[in-house]
């Protein structure tokens, strides 16, 4: 597996999208797809193959308000 749960990952292209790696699946066409939770839209995931995912090195977290 390319990434672990937990991971901070970010889209290599397109769209942007930065968050955590909360899940992974696995299709026909998809043999190896991970579930990333939005680093700054809370409760937001979207799901990418592996190919379109990297590590975010660049990720530095928000802390939230009470």
């Amino acid at each position: 597996m390319k990434f672990k749960l937990g991971d901070i990952v970010k889209k290599v292209s397109g769209s942007q999208w930065h968050g955590v790696v909360v899940g992974t699946y696995s299709t026909e066409l998809t043999p190896e797809g991970y579930a990333v939770e939005s680093s700054t839209e809370k409760g937001s995931v979207q799901i990418y193959p592996a190919k379109a995912l990297e590590f975010d090195m660049t990720y530095e977290p928000v802390e939230e308000q009470a």
